[in-house]
């Protein structure tokens, strides 16, 4: 933090992008306007499998086609960003995992997110900020606990939306 600014405005703009995970009602597809899409989805959704995931199970959770996702991971395969494994359990299916050139290339998107995002909190100011923080991680929590009782599902980060996740 440069200049005597005590206040950790990356960590504000991880909890308010977070708590924005949830403000979707459970089960209903986003909006192509606020979620992420190629490259940076399928690599934020490998981040939080370590251990991997099948091409098919990828593509849903990233809300794609399985078509879409075969093409997504040959590209980011090609840049040595994922990699695929046969099974262990089924040597006729795969599993997709990160690289660490593929965790580095998803810690330097989300640091940009992440910079981008702290830059306009810190114009709101940090009073402001921190109240817009505070009112998302609310009405996040009142989203999350209206699918749950309507037997939704949850959408958002696999981390949760509760801002606690500092690697995201």
């Amino acid at each position: 933090m440069a200049d005597g600014d005590e206040t950790d405005w990356v960590a504000l703009a991880r909890q308010l992008m977070a708590s924005l995970h949830d403000l979707r009602p459970g089960g209903r597809p986003p909006t192509k306007d606020i979620e992420m899409h190629g490259e940076i989805n399928a690599l934020h959704v490998l981040h939080h499998h370590p251990e991997g995931m099948t091409p098919t199970a990828l593509a849903r959770a990233c809300r794609v086609s399985t078509a879409r996702i075969t093409k997504t991971v040959s590209q980011l395969e090609g840049r040595g960003l994922v990699e695929r494994q046969a099974s262990p359990k089924d040597r006729r299916s795969v599993t997709v995992r990160l690289t660490g050139d593929g965790e580095a290339e998803f810690g330097r998107r989300v640091g940009e997110i992440d910079r981008h995002v702290a830059g306009v909190l810190r114009e709101l100011g940090e009073k402001d900020a921190r109240e817009l923080v505070r009112i998302c991680g609310r009405l996040s929590a009142i989203f999350v606990n209206h699918a749950r009782e309507a037997g939704r599902p949850v959408a958002g980060c696999p981390a949760g939306g509760d801002g606690t996740d500092e690697t995201r």
